[in-house]
């Protein structure tokens, strides 16, 4: 085998498994992007926070300030920032104060009525839910209408007891963001979709896991300042609405029955793709790595069929 016949496998191998690398990256189109207005995690704008000292660890423990949504060829990111996210009960996830309900409107039929009671809100009768993504620091959940009857969730019980459950969410939390990635197939088509986002306290212990609401000081309950009945009050303490709506006169609605909020429109306007860091030093390592490895197994090769070092071609 001569030299020259020598590089042009090694090239042709090297760009064979370059093209194949970058051929398989994945790609990732942004097909919702949201800035909500930070500082804004006190429900109808007169909340307080709990007293108990967990609660006063930071501000906007409750505060969503931006949510995106990237579509990859076979899944959905969910993309969702906090002001500030702590783990003050070592959590699975690594976040332990936010509840986030994601409801989605993205085929007909569905029902407009909350999955189960704890929120205290109402949803727009006109955009039916078919879907309901449940996050919090130690499990993630993904409802239809019809599974009403299994929203109990026991922490101690085992994930195979509850299918309801996302077994191994690609979860990640980080820089005060939360990330996680559901399979396109689970969720459906996003293009035209309506979605409801909204983010309680999470309470093990409270109705629908919504942490609640007291008129007066409580170490564990938030504070409705000026309020003797609570009763209606949205446990919701932050929205994501549509720009033409207000977070908190939406959830001050609540005089004769729970808040109506609004969910947001999930359409293409244009076409924006993700902008991936590239890691060159990476890059340029493992291709160093690759060449070596094929000059490796091209000299394997050559003792194998007897082809000596000092063989020259034929003239």
């Amino acid at each position: 085998m001569s030299k020259f016949h020598k590089y042009i496998i090694l090239l042709s191998l090297f760009m064979i498994i370059t093209l194949f690398y970058f051929c398989t990256q994945v790609k990732a189109e942004i097909i919702l992007s949201i800035i909500d207005p930070a500082g804004d995690d006190y429900g109808t704008g007169n909340y307080t926070y709990p007293q108990a000292d967990v609660f006063q660890k930071g501000k906007g423990l409750f505060d969503i300030t931006a949510f995106n949504i990237i579509e990859e060829t076979s899944k959905y990111e969910f993309q969702l920032k906090f002001n500030e996210l702590i783990d003050v009960w070592d959590s699975t996830f690594g976040f332990s104060l936010p509840l986030i309900e994601i409801y989605i409107d993205n085929a007909k039929g569905g029902s407009f009525e909350l999955f189960s009671e704890g929120a205290n809100v109402k949803l727009n009768p006109a955009y039916c839910w078919n879907k309901l993504l449940k996050i919090n620091g130690w499990w993630v959940s993904l409802n239809v209408p019809n599974d009403k009857s299994s929203d109990l969730i026991d922490l101690i019980i085992a994930e195979d007891d509850l299918p309801w459950i996302i077994k191994n969410p690609e979860i990640e939390v980080k820089d005060n963001w939360i990330k996680l990635k559901v399979d396109k197939e689970k969720i459906g088509s996003l293009d035209g979709s309506y979605l409801y986002i909204m983010v309680g306290g999470f309470d093990p212990f409270g109705y629908n896991y919504y942490r609640g609401v007291k008129n007066g000081v409580d170490h564990w309950f938030f504070n409705l300042e000026g309020e003797k009945n609570t009763e209606l009050a949205p446990r919701v303490i932050d929205l994501i609405v549509p720009p033409e709506y207000n977070q908190y006169k939406l959830l001050s609605r609540y005089e004769n029955d729970y808040p109506q909020i609004e969910p947001v429109y999930v359409k293409r306007t244009e076409q924006k793709t993700e902008q991936v860091e590239q890691d060159y030093y990476t890059y340029f390592a493992f291709f160093v790595l690759l060449f070596v490895l094929v000059n490796l197994m091209l000299n394997i090769i050559k003792r194998r069929f007897g082809v000596k070092e000092d063989d020259k071609e034929k003239e």
